[in-house]
């Protein structure tokens, strides 16, 4: 019943707060169930999204997943009554008794998001006690705090791992607890996490891919389409810019960024004596993107350490925002930004 599905999601979205269609199956809007966010109104981390012949619904704030007509239920009673009829005349099932969708839809479960089978064992680092390990290091390295619920804490992250997709042999040994870092597509599904280290375990990162299909790109499920895009080199860095999204060490140049182009700006880490990077940057230069040269006065190699070293997120912005260079001018600061 996708064409109902469909004609009933535009009249909801009358009802939502920052509704707007994305593609042809893909709607975001802020979730009425949480609010979204009490201090920010253009907050929308809510997504409507096709899954086979029906419409699914998933808050990235809160985690509220159903089906389309649940949510419809939730915002205007007397809209999913006539959502109910409207699925019942167009043969959505032979159960013509009860008007709940459940029951009118058995088939129609709320969405089990991949995301919730990886991650319903872990703890979200917001839910920890401020003197656990994890927190301290969120702390130590002035990480948001709006962003702590975005990432989790495995106490066997080998064993934790295994769970999920074979990777390590068994026995394990040598196992440890680290952070988990997950990255969602845009509705929302969890398709790879990190593994950070906040101690001195080694190496510092695991990156584990679960669908192979996904570029590994962090951050696209809060991704402004309509706003100028940063993409950075770290996800922990992305936590400090808004509208940020992370390679996490692979290219920049990547076919979902190339279709960002003329939006995007890249911000690669600070090291212009670093030969294989003042490569890439010039490779990013030719092929035509907004890059990031910093002036000299800019020693650190990077936003987290930017802000370590006592820069807030306003002024790094305007740092990036006043250094970003493109064609023939970019070309020109690069010749003198390399160091031989």
């Amino acid at each position: 019943m996708l064409y109902i599905d469909n004609k009933f999601a535009s009249i909801l979205g009358s009802r939502l707060r920052n509704f707007k269609q994305k593609n042809d199956y893909l709607w975001n809007y802020s979730c009425p169930v949480c609010g979204d966010s009490s201090k920010n109104k253009l907050k929308a981390r809510g997504y409507i999204y096709r899954k086979g012949s029906d419409l699914f619904v998933r808050c990235h704030n809160c985690n509220y997943g159903s089906n389309l007509g649940s949510l419809i239920k939730y915002v205007d009673a007397k809209l999913y009554d006539e959502y109910v009829l409207e699925r019942y005349k167009g043969g959505a099932s032979k159960h013509n008794a009860h008007k709940d969708v459940a029951a009118i839809l058995p088939e129609e479960t709320p969405e089990v998001f991949l995301e919730d089978a990886i991650l319903e064992s872990l703890a979200r680092l917001d839910t920890l006690d401020i003197t656990h390990p994890a927190v301290k290091y969120l702390i130590k390295r002035k990480i948001p705090k709006q962003y702590w619920n975005l990432l989790y804490f495995a106490p066997k992250f080998k064993k934790f791992t295994n769970s999920v997709t074979p990777k390590f042999q068994e026995p394990i040994e040598g196992d440890h607890p680290r952070m988990i870092i997950p990255f969602f597509n845009p509705a929302g599904k969890c398709f790879a996490y990190q593994g950070r280290a906040y101690g001195d375990e080694q190496p510092k990162y695991y990156t584990i891919k679960v669908d192979e299909t996904q570029e590994k790109i962090y951050g696209l499920d809060r991704l402004d389409y309509s706003k100028r895009i940063y993409v950075v080199e770290g996800p922990i860095d992305s936590l400090f810019l808004p509208n940020s999204i992370a390679v996490s060490g692979a290219s920049f140049d990547t076919p979902t960024i190339r279709q960002l182009l003329t939006n995007a700006t890249i911000v690669m880490d600070n090291e212009p004596r670093n030969k294989d990077i003042a490569r890439q940057l010039e490779k990013y230069i030719d092929l035509g993107y907004n890059v990031v040269m910093y002036p000299d006065s800019v020693q650190e190699k990077d936003i987290n350490d930017m802000v370590l070293s006592g820069r807030s997120p306003d002024e790094i912005l305007e740092l990036i925002n006043t250094n970003t260079f493109t064609g023939m001018e970019a070309k020109l600061k690069y010749a003198n930004w390399r160091k031989n």
